[in-house]
């Protein structure tokens, strides 16, 4: 912005230096008239200057328009890949899930097989002489932990 404002005020000085440069050293206007047409060759130059500007930008702009297409054919590819790999990763953690699904029913059962190994042992120990209310109390805590496992394999 500072650029532009001073830019500006640089035309603007310029222009008004000019002025008053023509209006004093030619006060006549026959004379100021003439050195005017002095510079028309120069102005039809600069003329040519600026339009010869405007086509190279145009080829400017065609090359990045170009480049731009190149850049977005580039990025669909890549999002492409990065959508496949996301699909396999979609499907690797699938299988992973259903893995961790199996291991927990396994880990159920092999607890569930662990309460009537411990149930065998103490009717086992019941029998030869231990005592039947601390035999009752413990088959009611592993019928919990069964009861337990069971909901949760059910529950999937």
């Amino acid at each position: 912005m500072k650029k532009i404002i001073l830019t500006i005020t640089a035309f603007i000085l310029v222009f008004s230096s000019y002025f008053l440069v023509v209006r004093y050293l030619l006060p006549e206007w026959v004379e100021s008239g003439q050195f005017g047409d002095m510079f028309g060759g120069l102005n039809a130059f600069f003329s040519g200057l600026a339009f010869l500007g405007i086509v190279y930008t145009i080829f400017l702009q065609r090359e990045e328009l170009g480049l731009q297409r190149k850049e977005l054919e580039l990025t669909r590819a890549e999002l492409k890949r990065t959508a496949e790999a996301q699909e396999k990763s979609e499907k690797a953690l699938s299988k992973q899930a259903a893995s961790l699904k199996i291991t927990a029913k396994l880990n159920g059962l092999s607890a569930i097989l662990q309460h009537y190994n411990t149930l065998i042992e103490l009717t086992n120990s019941a029998k030869y002489g231990i005592n039947t209310a601390e035999f009752n109390a413990r088959k009611k805590d592993a019928d919990e932990v069964i009861e337990q496992v069971k909901r949760l394999i059910e529950n999937k």
